[in-house]
């Protein structure tokens, strides 16, 4: 009798355990689909307030994005290949187009590169320039946008 008992606790267990199985199975997928979807919500809103700002000349805006898109890389470091992370972020998540002129070549104190972004305007195309440059920990920094 006891060994029945037994047999039927385990059977029991073992169900548990499989329910709890299948559950963290489906959970996971689920997390993450959620997450991605907010992600891409986000980056839609960055996108629109980046054109925003670029068309309207708002440095403060195109501060704010750009700041956002250089924290959400794996490196801040101010390197060549962080700055065509940058760029890649840009161009594939945002409607825009963006290319870097130059690598740390605006000799100032410190030096800065040159993003070029463009825009499809309504009568002609919106061209800026983003100028990043880098904290005393070299770390890449919004510097400004001009023409």
């Amino acid at each position: 009798m006891q060994a029945t008992y037994r047999k039927k606790v385990l059977s029991l267990s073992n169900k548990k355990g499989m329910t709890r199985k299948y559950f963290f199975l489906l959970a996971i997928p689920l997390l993450f689909s959620a997450l991605s979807c907010s992600k891409q919500d986000g980056e839609g809103d960055y996108c629109q307030e980046l054109r925003d700002g670029v068309t309207n000349s708002n440095v403060e805006q195109v501060k704010h994005v750009i700041t956002q898109f250089i924290n959400g890389l794996p490196s801040q470091d101010y390197t060549e290949a962080n700055i065509n992370n940058l760029v890649k972020v840009i161009e594939d998540y945002c409607d825009g187009s963006a290319a870097m002129l130059c690598f740390d070549c605006v000799q100032t104190l410190p030096s800065q590169t040159e993003i070029q972004i463009w825009y499809p305007g309504s009568s002609d195309l919106v061209n800026k320039i983003i100028d990043i440059t880098y904290t005393t920990n070299n770390e890449m920094k919004f510097g400004n946008l001009h023409d």
